[in-house]
């Protein structure tokens, strides 16, 4: 009874030993993963916001000069997103489906078709990151800033050789947006979006779209 007991005590201290190791190493992995991301797992992240506000600057540029607008924007995968224009006048865009209804000096509203516009809404997240990607996320250093980037660099299809490509930089320790770089064809800079202060929400106000 005792040799019995024994052996099967053994198998218990052998199977525990066996199972242990390889229940830590296990934990390890998943919790490695929780706690530190991949870098694809941060766009993904990124990609997947439901809802979100950011201050949005706009530098446009061409060969002879460049004009800056400020704006503060908002996305909601279910109402839709919201462009407050911050330069002097009151103006507001709201891309619902279809249609971009514009309110200007509190007092004129009207409806635009959404392929009226196709510039502001290139800085809507759902959007650059809906572009088809172009070779692997780079882990880089920017002089226009500290710490570590995601550089995702992304096609555009489109006819406007103005709008060619576009190099999209997230802050891989914060994992929020901070620049985008829109180029021609002659990989030259003709829209630079800088995001600033970009929080993710929990919901939206309904009266915002």
């Amino acid at each position: 009874m005792n040799l019995k007991k024994s052996l099967v005590d053994k198998k218990l201290i052998i199977g525990m030993s066996v199972f242990i190791p390889i229940f830590i190493i296990l934990l390890i992995i998943v919790c490695r993963n929780v706690i530190t991301p991949s870098n694809q797992d941060i766009i993904n992240e990124l990609k997947n916001t439901k809802c979100y506000s950011s201050k949005v600057e706009y530098v446009f540029k061409n060969s002879k000069s460049q004009f800056k607008e400020s704006t503060i924007q908002y996305y909601s995968f279910d109402k839709g997103s919201r462009i407050e224009f911050k330069n002097g006048y009151d103006r507001v865009k709201v891309y619902k489906g279809e249609e971009i209804k514009v309110e200007e000096n509190e007092t004129e509203e009207y409806i635009l078709d959404k392929d009226i516009d196709i510039i502001y809404p290139l800085a809507f997240i759902e959007n650059v990151l809906s572009n088809p990607q172009i070779g692997e996320i780079k882990e880089v250093k920017a002089e226009w800033g500290q710490g570590v980037y995601l550089q995702v660099d992304m096609k555009y299809n489109s006819k406007n050789k103005h709008l060619n490509k576009a190099e999209f930089y997230v802050d891989k320790n914060t994992r929020v947006p901070v620049l985008l770089r829109i180029l021609d064809d002659s990989n030259k800079e003709r829209v630079i979006i800088t995001y600033k202060d970009f929080k993710k929400e929990k919901s939206l106000n309904d009266d915002l779209f």
